[in-house]
């Protein structure tokens, strides 16, 4: 699979993950991560940019276990593309 298509897969496995919360403050965080796709920004870097935007501030809410594994892992992808993710 492509850069693009292993980003994507994991940006939206995380989204069905925190569309899947109780948390009644999810909506903002569907709607970020939603912003994040590919489609949504003008290219690969922006939309891995955006997710590591998104993730950092995520973290700050100390998410339940399985979000934090996949921004872990949506985050590795964002490295690969980036380089770095300072």
């Amino acid at each position: 699979m492509s850069v693009h298509g292993e980003y994507s897969r994991a940006l939206e496995t995380l989204i069905v993950a925190v569309r899947a919360l109780e948390a009644a403050d999810r909506e903002p965080w569907l709607q970020r991560f939603t912003e994040a796709r590919v489609d949504r920004q003008p290219d690969l870097s922006a939309a891995a940019r955006q997710s590591v935007e998104v993730i950092r501030d995520l973290e700050t809410t100390q998410p339940a276990p399985r979000i934090v594994d996949l921004c872990a892992n949506l985050l590795a992808h964002c490295q690969m593309i980036l380089g770095s993710l300072d």
